[in-house]
């Protein structure tokens, strides 16, 4: 931060944010959307931080996390005295932390590796003490005003063309394999010729979801920090709902021939307890495939779905790594138990799930990228708009490549093994 103070007052100060300064400081995935340019001042005193206010802070310890996920997916590498580019938010996760925004510039830590600053209450045994920051200021424009990533949300769009059909998947849990359900639908799909859209719409921010997608091949892969959100965990339900709907927009403006929705955490989980109940994810949503580590989390999360009237066409999961416990589970619901191979069979998968077999056999489409229309860059000056289930079923918890994995293990909300990557 430079000598030459904007202004104070009200115990409120107002400092310029140097380029030398900015340049060095780390940023985070969960800022991808925020340029650069846009980042002038430093705020700091009595302020209240707000979920989604970009954060200046400086390690001051490390723990769980030793590593941020960057805008273009690197993991840099973090040491006490670095200074690092955040978002403040709450977090849920129960293989994690469940955190808080603070009320003030105190101390606060390093939840989430994509980038997510606030105050822990509690956390897993399985994982260590998070990384301790100490905040610098809150990152503002040129006026003094605070950035939040909410400023540079994508707009809503009004497709002119029917949503395609739509496949949700929910699960018990984080790691019971979501994000890999839904990576071999999509890679088996894409290969076949299909469009597959991609939305995570609830979790805490972390770019392993889109870079899986888009390797798998998806058409377009969008989450809820696309539409300004850090993290979904204690935001009001109507801003849920709206989240869906317009991330389900954005993939159907973009042509998609199917459109795959992942819903993070459990199926108790508060958001997500709310929004498959909503009216927006019933009247949108045509089939669900059912993620589970085993037989009795199939069959009670598959009888709470059939009580909403939510069609489900099958369970995968960490549950196929047993072929034992995949008959059980077969058994005690009366539905398919999906692998890898299966997943990624398009013919199969496409009867299953109700697709119109005349959309396979065509040539593979051509992604689109992470973002629609012109992507935001870092540095720009605005924003643009069956193989049974190995180690790579566990979608919701891997951090790092392997050397990471005694420091990072369970990291995102949604993640894959290393082999996957």
């Amino acid at each position: 931060m430079t000598a030459h103070q904007v202004r104070q007052g009200r115990r409120i100060s107002v400092q310029t944010l140097g380029e030398e300064q900015l340049a060095r400081a780390k940023p985070s995935f969960a800022l991808r959307r925020v340029p650069r340019s846009a980042m002038r001042t430093v705020i700091g005193g009595m302020v209240r931080p707000r979920s989604g206010d970009v954060l200046l802070a400086t390690v001051a310890r490390l723990g769980q996390h030793r590593r941020i996920e960057q805008p273009t997916g690197r993991r840099a590498a973090l040491h006490v005295g670095d200074e690092v580019l955040v978002a403040y938010a709450d977090r849920y996760a129960p293989d994690q932390y469940e955190a808080h925004v603070p009320g003030d510039l105190r101390r606060t830590q390093l939840v989430a590796s994509g980038g997510i600053a606030a105050d822990t209450l509690s956390h897993s045994r399985d994982v260590r003490a998070a990384t301790d920051l100490r905040p610098i200021g809150l990152v503002g424009d040129e006026q003094g005003r605070p950035l939040n990533v909410a400023d540079f949300g994508l707009e809503p769009v009004f497709p002119q063309r029917e949503q395609p059909l739509t496949v949700a998947v929910l699960g018990t849990s984080m790691n019971a394999g979501k994000t890999t359900t839904i990576h071999y639908l999509v890679r088996g799909l894409t290969r076949a010729g299909v469009r597959t859209g991609v939305t995570k719409v609830t979790g805490t921010g972390s770019g392993n979801d889109y870079w899986v997608m888009l390797d798998a091949g998806a058409h377009v892969m969008l989450d809820f920090t696309d539409v300004g959100l850090a993290s979904t965990y204690r935001q009001p339900m109507p801003k849920v709902e709206k989240t869906f709907v317009r991330l389900l927009d954005h993939l159907t403006d973009s042509g998609t021939d199917v459109n795959c929705v992942e819903i993070a955490d459990g199926i108790y989980q508060r958001e997500t307890a709310q929004l498959i109940r909503s009216e927006a994810f019933l009247s949108r949503v045509d089939v669900v495939l059912f993620a589970t580590a085993e037989a009795m989390g199939a069959a009670a999360g598959v009888e709470h779905l059939r009580q909403l009237g939510v069609k489900v066409a099958a369970v995968s999961g960490r549950i196929t790594r047993s072929p034992l416990a995949a008959r059980e589970a077969a058994g005690a619901v009366g539905l398919p138990v999906l692998g890898l191979d299966e997943l990624a069979d398009a013919k199969a998968m496409s009867s299953l799930i109700g697709l119109p077999e005349d959309m396979l056999g065509r040539s593979a489409p051509t992604s689109v990228g992470p973002w629609p229309s012109a992507p935001p860059r870092w540095d720009a000056d605005a924003p643009g708009s069956g193989d049974a289930a190995v180690d790579d079923t566990a979608d919701d918890g891997a951090d790092d490549g392997a050397d990471d994995r005694a420091d990072d293990a369970a990291e995102s909300d949604h993640a894959v093994a290393v082999d996957a990557r």
